[in-house]
């Protein structure tokens, strides 16, 4: 037997093996991808969601507003959470007018796999929090 039959079939054994991790490997990519991007339309909208609340006038109103532009920004983006909690430091709201102050607001999303990586039968969750901070405007009305 020369060299070329001793060869043959040879590429067709190296497709078989090579393509399986091929896919793998594109697969892990667009699930990383997937995730990353669902990562950042939470956190995107957390920083929305500040800057909604720093156009409030007291701290019960920027707790509402943060949680009402969080959800409506999420919903737009085609997402959902299944437990959101909304903490805001709003001591800013405290401070007389002309005086810098900024709101800061910390929100944790509970967001299951199924969102973040398109895998059919994908079960659990993945709890995201972000902390954003939002200045007010120094010359306007405080409670």
């Amino acid at each position: 037997m020369d060299r070329h039959e001793l060869e043959r079939g040879s590429s067709s054994t190296e497709a078989a093996i090579i393509a399986p991790a091929l896919f793998l490997v594109l697969g892990l990519l667009l699930a990383v991808g997937s995730y990353a991007i669902g990562q950042q339309s939470v956190t995107s909208a957390a920083h929305s969601a500040a800057r909604a609340g720093s156009l409030a006038t007291s701290q019960q109103d920027a707790t509402h507003r943060i949680e009402a532009a969080f959800t409506a920004e999420l919903r737009e983006q085609g997402r959902s959470c299944t437990t959101v909690s909304v903490d805001v430091d709003a001591a800013a709201f405290t401070t007389a007018p002309g005086t810098t102050a900024a709101i800061h607001s910390t929100i944790t999303c509970t967001v299951p796999y199924a969102q973040l990586i398109p895998v059919p039968g994908l079960t659990g969750t993945r709890t995201i929090t972000v902390t954003s901070t939002s200045p007010l405007d120094t010359y306007r009305e405080r409670s």
